[in-house]
């Protein structure tokens, strides 16, 4: 695979600090991948990268619950490597709850499995996690298939980041969703733990920072349930003691007894925070509790969040634990809506999908520029591996651009396929 032969087809939409992201077509074989660029400050970021890289091809590879990563192209004299990826079709998580708000319990017990799978195969490679699972890192094919993304800017971030603190903190109070990717893909907040040698006494198996993918599994999991702290009176406290949970709680070792999780202890989380920044304020009003009413979900569902939101890390259960856990393995039914995961994404994505005939014009011209660049690739470039079948207006390739620029399968076939009949 050459970076030469690609061919750029849209720009996807990327979160916080993260890089570029663009969908590309390989005009030899057809075949659509996505191809993300992170920076290279230094040789550190370098050296991460390449290693976790390596580790996600060598560990994961033809594995159906982590995206693929299939070519690394390292730009050393503009100084950034180019990540030639799967391409997911159903787009992220972040996308569907910016779409729907919130799920419903059954749409997130058909999430949670495949993301704890995932988190699994990582972990059992040696010391070894995920560091970034947030909604932009859940991933979907059309058809409901759930895979974990690399989580990038975990292995970029540059340590002691104060942005948290200094942004969030001073934000305007207006309405803050628990997947703002300016809260959550922020790298303060999804840091490593503290690289300072602090005594944490724990079995010998214990990783915090294992422990810290379960937190944050479980903070996704509320993102999922409830969307947005909009009517909290201390989201800002909350989200501050999400911080401190994750980058300093070594440091606070004595707060930890007769703590349970951020549901059941939220107000020891909100009198930890209010006493670092040596403020007090009146009790809230309303808990994170109150806005998971029982109507909507089960007492399962709030056992497991419990689970993975221990206030104390060496608490929180281990991915085989929670697999085993009574809301993912009962037979029982979820509270709320009986609502499937495919079905949100067919909605979250129905946007782009057919248009009429009288509205099709900018996605022809889309198409006639894609010709144009496929005319000149395929020119100067390896000969093309595809065959005529692989051009039919049922292929999933002409089905995806197709549904992309809005267009008739037929008039995307026919017109890509004279292209290919030109050149021989």
């Amino acid at each position: 695979m050459r970076i030469e032969d690609m061919i750029t087809t849209g720009t996807l939409r990327s979160y916080g600090d993260q890089s570029p992201v663009k969908k590309m077509l390989h005009a030899p074989t057809m075949k659509l991948y996505v191809v993300k660029e992170e920076p290279l400050h230094n040789k550190e970021i370098r050296k991460n990268l390449k290693d976790w890289i390596s580790f996600w091809q060598n560990k994961l590879a033809n594995s159906n619950l982590h995206v693929q990563v299939y070519a690394t192209f390292w730009n050393t004299p503009e100084g950034y490597v180019s990540i030639v990826m799967e391409y997911m079709n159903g787009g992220s998580l972040q996308n569907l709850l910016e779409s729907m708000g919130f799920l419903p319990e059954k749409s997130i017990k058909q999430l949670v499995p495949s993301i704890l799978q995932g988190l699994q195969k990582i972990h059992q490679q040696g010391a070894q996690c995920h560091g970034a699972l947030g909604p932009s890192q859940i991933l979907f094919l059309r058809d409901g298939t759930v895979k974990l993304g690399q989580g990038l800017q975990y292995r970029v971030q540059v340590q002691g980041n104060q942005l948290f603190n200094s942004y969030i903190l001073g934000k305007p109070k207006d309405v803050q969703s628990l997947y703002d990717p300016t809260i959550l893909e922020t790298p303060s907040l999804w840091s490593k733990a503290s690289s300072e040698k602090v005594h944490f006494p724990a079995q010998e198996d214990f990783i915090l920072e294992r422990a810290n993918d379960i937190w944050k599994l479980g903070w996704l999991v509320l993102n999922c349930a409830i969307g947005t702290l909009e009517f909290h009176p201390k989201a800002q406290q909350i989200y501050e003691g999400s911080r401190i949970i994750i980058e300093e709680i070594a440091k606070y070792t004595d707060h930890l007894k007769d703590t349970c999780c951020l549901l059941h202890s939220e107000s020891k989380v909100i009198s930890l925070v209010e006493q670092n920044q040596k403020t007090i304020s009146e009790p809230t009003k309303i808990t994170i509790l109150e806005l998971l009413p029982s109507d909507k979900f089960s007492p399962e569902f709030i056992q497991f969040l419990c689970s993975t939101l221990k206030i104390d890390p060496r608490q929180r259960q281990y991915t085989e634990q929670l697999l085993q856990h009574p809301w993912l393995v009962s037979g029982r039914d979820p509270k709320g809506p009986n609502v499937q995961l495919k079905e949100l994404l067919n909605i979250s994505n129905a946007w782009n999908a057919f248009l009429p005939e009288e509205f099709q014009g900018q996605g022809a011209q889309k198409l006639e520029r894609l010709c144009d660049a496929l005319y000149l690739v395929l020119q100067n470039s390896e000969r093309p591996t595809v065959n005529k079948m692989q051009l039919q207006e049922n292929s999933p390739i002409i089905k995806e651009l197709s549904y992309d620029m809005g267009l008739n399968a037929k008039a995307v076939s026919d017109r890509i396929m004279s292209i290919f009949q030109s050149l021989i």
